[in-house]
């Protein structure tokens, strides 16, 4: 019993440790490299189809469902913030990610899911 209780342990922990492994914290030359100037296409935290594209100018647009808007975006020691003139009245929000394969998931400031981007043309 204790036996099969050890290898029970390490099979968890392996399998945490390879998890782990395959994802990491979005940077922000991961955002220079593979979001300026292509469109990444995903979806919002509801499922709503998006597409967001950030022009190396600091230009940016996004189409979120029936809603499109304009507006700028800049690099964060974390990752992105945007400023959009119709969403959120031109306030800045500043985005965090995680990389885990081809998918990158992106939380709003407080920590809860923006959405996910899993292709970039």
């Amino acid at each position: 019993m204790p036996s099969t209780l050890r290898n029970l342990a390490v099979i968890v922990l392996l399998t945490a440790t390879v998890a782990s492994a395959q994802e990491r914290k979005l940077t922000p030359d991961d955002v220079k490299e593979k979001w300026v100037g292509r469109v990444a296409i995903g979806s919002t935290s509801t499922g709503t189809p998006v597409e967001l594209k950030l022009q190396p100018d600091g230009s940016a647009s996004v189409v979120a469902g029936s809603t499109s808007d304009i507006g700028t975006w800049r690099l964060s020691e974390q990752g992105f913030c945007t400023t959009w003139k119709k969403i959120r009245a031109n306030q800045e929000r500043c985005f965090t990610g995680i990389v885990q394969g081809s998918t990158v998931k992106v939380f709003n400031p407080d920590g809860s899911a923006a959405g996910q981007y899993s292709e970039f043309r």
